[in-house]
């Protein structure tokens, strides 16, 4: 089970190390050529979009490979998707990732094996003591 982790956690390192350096280069070209609206936009647009361009850079660079060729794709200029659906389909998305982060979490603490349940606390208060002693309050 432990390699399968380290595995996993190479893998992952992997992908967002190529992501970052695919967000160095698309910042720098490819961000005019697939949206025409982001040129001049501020270090602060671009911030915002570089978390997503990382997780998500085999998808931007297949659309950036394809805004080169001259081919379409959705949300762009001559894209199929007008940007209102586009719109409500990330409003949808934002939705279902609301109700969904929250419920993972709880899945998972809720499900963590009892001796871990608030190992955190262990060794804060001395032996037999669980609060603080109310003749020292006064």
């Amino acid at each position: 089970m432990t390699e399968f982790v380290r595995l996993s956690l190479f893998v992952l390192a992997a992908h967002l190390a190529a992501g970052g350096l695919f967000a160095l280069a698309f910042h720098l070209r490819g961000l005019r050529a697939l949206d025409a609206a982001a040129h001049g936009t501020g270090i602060a647009f671009r911030l915002l979009i570089t978390p997503g361009v990382i997780a998500l850079w085999p998808l931007v660079a297949a659309r950036w490979r394809r805004a080169i060729q001259g081919g379409a794709f959705p949300g762009g200029l001559d894209g199929q998707d007008s940007p209102r659906r586009l719109r409500s389909t990330h409003a949808f998305a934002w939705k279902a990732l609301a109700v969904f982060v929250p419920l993972s979490v709880a899945a998972a603490l809720w499900n963590r094996p009892l001796e871990n349940r608030g190992s955190q606390l262990k060794g804060a208060l001395p032996e037999g003591r669980i609060g603080p002693n109310p003749a020292a309050l006064h």
